[in-house]
């Protein structure tokens, strides 16, 4: 398992104050690094393909967009990145998946860390890193980053975006229903689900469909407030795993009457136009919320660790986190083209190209970065900022934690449990059987 413990993510996003960064990752023939530019001779422009999701709605696309097109502009005739625009973040997986699986990979391309980066590691199809990072490179990281990109002694990917994934809430909704603050505990937190309810709002957004991502959240949530930060070392039978399904079971009693099925689309969707009042996400959700959210909702928008779970093992201020993005770089037969890849890379880990990224969308990165008064810190991503770096703890989320075939069965897993067809026990049996 890939994963970087609690107390070092602390000392993590301290570091940074406001930036994480995405992993580029790769392989290559000749890793000697002596020329880390793309000068060697070459008698045509080098094509470096890229599909990418940051594209669209995603909160980074137009930044993203701009880092690409001044590159395609400095190397004119030289070296362009194509990319190809794949906005659905679930298809984008699967096709990396299917690539993956077909022995063969992007030139550059993302995927996510922990146990989910491990196909892309074992395939041997990634560019070797570890002696470009060496030169210097690597110091434009948090260390800790490094070490989720590191696999069988080499450096196989790029660390960038990190993640953590609080409560946002609507705090106008929450005012109307008699609260200032958000409650500390579960047992305050469904008091104040039932008065949302007897105002006509939905408390929370919940799904099932695609990876369940929002649900998989507060799964992820529960488990560590019942079992602790280190709930993931006993493995399935932790108790903590059963006992978080039976609120999780719940949790739907609170949610939309699509949530069955529905994907982030929907329940992000009901988020945004102020159906439901909270929503579990990350930072890069800032920049939806501020082009997509109805009239006054960023405003309104505030965030909050996920409550205490009374006789649980976990402590107040908890936090859910992990390197988001990883970028990742085929092998290439081609040193001149290996070394454009490098270049690329190190433009897109450059930190004054991170800041202008983590500014726009709201996002965090691993690269360091240094912050002024001058710049333009979002107001929701300061708040998850001085959050996380008071949490006791930051701990990985359920679906980096757990084997991939547990993460893929968690959704169906979590359908029937809500629906009455199965009962905690059996949902935790199913996904020991997927394992």
């Amino acid at each position: 398992m890939l994963k970087m413990k609690g107390k070092k993510i602390i000392s993590l996003v301290m570091a940074v104050t406001l930036g994480v960064g995405l992993t580029a990752c790769g392989t290559k023939t000749n890793n000697s690094g002596a020329n880390t530019g793309a000068e060697a001779t070459q008698d045509k422009e080098i094509v470096i393909n890229f599909p990418s999701f940051w594209v669209g709605k995603d909160s980074k696309a137009t930044v993203m967009n701009e880092i690409i097109t001044k590159f395609n502009e400095d190397n004119a005739g030289k070296i362009k990145v194509v990319v190809e625009e794949i906005a659905d973040y679930n298809a984008y997986e699967d096709k990396m998946k299917t690539n993956i699986a077909a022995g063969t990979v992007p030139d550059i391309f993302i995927f996510k860390s922990g146990t989910q980066a491990e196909p892309y590691y074992k395939s041997g199809k990634l560019m070797d890193l570890t002696s470009y990072m060496n030169e210097g490179w690597k110091d434009s990281f948090i260390t800790e980053a490094i070490t989720e990109a590191t696999y069988d002694s080499k450096i196989q990917a790029v660390p960038y975006e990190y993640g953590v994934t609080p409560v946002l809430y609507n705090a106008e909704q929450l005012k109307a229903a008699g609260y200032d603050s958000f409650p500390k505990t579960y047992t305050e937190f469904f008091e104040m689900c039932d008065k949302l309810k007897a105002n006509g709002v939905d408390p929370l957004s919940q799904m099932t469909g695609d990876n369940a991502w929002t649900s998989m959240l507060w799964y992820s949530q529960l488990v560590v407030a019942i079992g602790g930060p280190d709930v993931y070392a006993d493995g399935l039978d932790n108790p903590a795993f059963v006992e978080a399904a039976e609120v999780m079971k719940k949790m739907f009693e609170y949610t939309t009457s699509d949530a069955v099925g529905a994907n982030a689309a929907v329940a992000s969707g009901h988020f945004l136009t102020g159906k439901t009042n909270m929503l579990m996400n990350g930072p890069w959700f800032i920049g939806r919320i501020k082009s997509e959210g109805a009239e006054g909702l960023y405003d309104n928008v505030q965030v909050a660790p996920a409550p205490v779970y009374e006789g649980g093992k976990g402590e107040e201020g908890g936090y859910i986190g992990f390197v988001q993005s990883l970028i990742g770089a085929a092998q290439q037969e081609d040193p001149a083209k290996e070394a454009a890849v490098i270049e690329f890379l190190k433009v897109l880990t450059d930190a004054e190209n991170v800041k202008k990224l983590s500014i726009s969308a709201g996002s965090m990165f691993v690269v360091k970065t240094e912050y002024t008064d001058s710049d333009q810190v979002d107001r929701i991503q300061k708040q998850m900022i001085d959050q996380t770096n008071a949490a006791p703890y930051i701990a990985p989320h359920f679906a980096m934690s757990v084997a991939s075939g547990v993460a893929t069965e968690f959704p169906q897993a979590l359908s029937s449990l809500v629906l009455g067809e199965t009962t905690p026990e059996e949902f935790v049996a199913a996904l020991k059987a997927a394992q």
